[in-house]
């Protein structure tokens, strides 16, 4: 199903090429759809890197209270320091095998983070374990033969990163995570990440596509314009999902055990 565009003062980041803005109105839209009758909501962030796009922004709503956790330690330590004194909002350097104590988080946010796993499929499942039964899981993946797949390649294999330098623009964007060393394992087409999530014993319930071009060679063009790069980030919409770049996904946990079926 196609999400609600809910509007609040707190949904206006500038848009990127990545398509920022609109990945982290996604994710609030289905915390306030999915969560929205307690006083407070737990939040963990897994992967969470410096918290700069998701965990901080998240953070603006009082009645959130978030958990980042990441094992990567300069992630966390930048995390700490632009958090700033936030009382809602705890970074922690560990794996998610620490977190098994903690008592089950309302949503669970997976974003950007397993493409770079050798074993998705335990990611899931432990975080589906950490998952309140009428909680949400938020799981946000590049399209592994999307553009910017495809793209990435093109630009690694034709060592194209000095004339993108000498060309690129000056962004003032700061990247979400400080551990720059771990590349993409794993390529995802739609059918396989049904079967991902129906193994975690996971339905989706809503879902949105990320922006059109977000590769280093495309996105160097798109950058060049704001209005382009809103452009970009909005046309997925009226478009096929396959063609988008990234995919955002809304699960909850699955009773009765069979595989729901993506109504898009």
């Amino acid at each position: 199903m196609r999400n609600s565009k809910l509007e609040s003062p707190l949904d206006s980041a500038i848009e990127d090429i990545w398509g920022y803005a609109k990945r982290l109105r996604f994710v609030r839209e289905m915390i306030r759809a999915g969560a929205a009758g307690g006083e407070t909501v737990s939040v963990l962030d897994i992967g969470c890197g410096n918290g700069s796009q998701l965990a901080i922004p998240l953070a603006e709503e009082a009645r959130l209270r978030i958990t980042g956790v990441d094992p990567d330690a300069a992630s966390i330590a930048h995390a700490r320091q632009l958090a700033g004194a936030r009382s809602n909002l705890q970074f922690v350097c560990a794996p998610i095998d620490n977190l098994d104590h903690q008592q089950p988080f309302d949503v669970i946010i997976l974003s950007e983070v397993l493409e770079h796993l050798r074993q998705p499929e335990e990611m899931l499942r432990q975080a589906a374990a950490l998952l309140a039964r009428e909680g949400i899981l938020i799981v946000t993946v590049p399209n592994g033969y999307g553009e910017f797949e495809i793209d990435s390649w093109i630009f690694r294999t034709l060592r194209l990163q000095r004339l993108v330098d000498r060309l690129a623009k000056q962004s003032t964007a700061l990247a979400g995570t400080d551990n720059h060393e771990s590349g993409h394992l794993q390529f995802f087409t739609r059918p396989r990440l049904r079967r991902l999530f129906d193994q975690a014993g996971l339905q989706i319930v809503a879902s949105s596509a990320g922006s059109l071009l977000a590769g280093p060679i495309a996105g160097h063009f798109v950058a060049q314009s704001q209005r382009l790069i809103d452009w970009n980030a909005g046309v997925t919409d009226r478009l096929p999902f396959v063609l988008a770049s990234g995919w955002y996904f809304a699960l909850r946990l699955n009773d009765d055990g069979g595989r729901a079926e993506d109504k898009r």
